[in-house]
């Protein structure tokens, strides 16, 4: 529908054209030389788009392919050169002699000029829309897939560390395991519905956070204490971005400390941006420090989702290791 309004804005364009070269005369005169120019233009530049389409010139070499085009562009023309000189004589009661030799040459020599000089605006503007559509498709798929395969690398990730801690609790304490299986089974449906999804609620991702870190209660006792304090009221983020940063400071925090540590989950927003931080006590960076496949993923995703919008950090602050992710407001969500 669209290329047949751009073909149709072509014609009206080449109408106008002809009537201003006609020269100006009165007003009726003119009004009537522009709806003869105005059938005859349709006519002719529908009957040559009709023989382009017809006849499918690719797969020839470039100067067969020109040939052709132009030996269909006058076919075209001849055939709506009769249409119009029918519609004109039916419809404006004007009779044209299309076939006198000198009105045959001027039909032919018109439709050829205008013929090709709309077939190339046509073609140009065609191919530009089917190139950017195609561009947006292919960065479209693009996207989706990187989403997938970071997900798919995120996933398995969280949930073998999961499972190795209820692994650890089997034979030691069969009450606590069967109660850390009933957590986890709540964690791998989250973990199922969330893969359908690129955006999800923030008070989805805080009640998976709230399991894992039960969870991990049961596991380390007292060794694990942990605070969640969300402020932001509206926000949806990518599934297991949070989750991922509080598995992290748990296996690279608190299990690696004897004493434990605390784990603090702050939320909270300005007019420009949200803060989401991770804390945990359990241990600092070193110069030695480097990030794991679960980091590094999230910073690709990260990426991916927000572009510029987002940033992500990892600092050693005063007794023990900040995460911290600042999306901006108004940036792609």
């Amino acid at each position: 529908m669209k290329n047949i309004l751009t073909f149709i804005l072509i014609n009206l364009v080449i109408s106008i054209l002809l009537t201003l070269l006609s020269g100006f005369e009165d007003l009726s005169q003119v009004i009537r030389r522009f709806l003869i120019n105005l059938l005859y233009s349709n006519s002719i530049g529908f009957a040559i788009m009709f023989s382009l389409v017809t006849f499918n010139l690719t797969g020839l070499p470039k100067f067969f392919k020109i040939l052709f085009t132009a030996l269909l562009i006058m076919a075209g023309g001849a055939i709506g050169g009769i249409i119009g000189t029918f519609l004109v004589s039916e419809i404006l009661n004007v009779q044209v002699y299309f076939f006198k030799s000198a009105n045959l040459i001027i039909f032919l020599s018109i439709s050829l000029i205008f013929g090709i000089t709309g077939y190339t605006i046509f073609s140009l503007i065609h191919r530009a829309e089917t190139n950017k559509i195609k561009y947006w498709k292919e960065k479209q798929a693009r996207t989706q897939l990187e989403l997938s395969s970071l997900r798919s690398r995120i996933n398995p990730h969280f949930l073998f560390n999961t499972l190795n801690s209820v692994t650890g609790l089997i034979y030691s304490n069969q009450a606590k395991a069967e109660e850390m299986i009933e957590q986890l089974a709540e964690l791998l449906r989250y973990n199922l519905q969330m893969t359908e999804y690129s955006l999800i609620n923030l008070n989805s991702e805080l009640k998976a956070i709230t399991d894992y870190l039960n969870i991990e209660k049961i596991r380390f006792g007292e060794r694990l204490e942990f605070k969640i304090d969300n402020k932001i009221d509206n926000l949806q983020l990518p599934p297991l971005l949070l989750l991922t940063l509080v598995e992290n400071a748990t296996k690279h925090g608190i299990a690696k400390n004897i004493e434990g540590g605390k784990i603090e989950v702050l939320l909270s927003e300005t007019s420009e941006k949200f803060i989401l931080t991770v804390f945990n006590t359990g241990s600092r960076l070193n110069s030695r420090y480097s990030e794991g496949t679960g980091l590094s993923t999230l910073r690709e995703l990260l990426r991916i989702q927000y572009h510029e919008n987002a940033i992500f950090t990892l600092s050693a602050e005063s007794g023990g290791t900040l995460a911290k992710m600042e999306i901006f407001k108004g940036g792609k969500l």
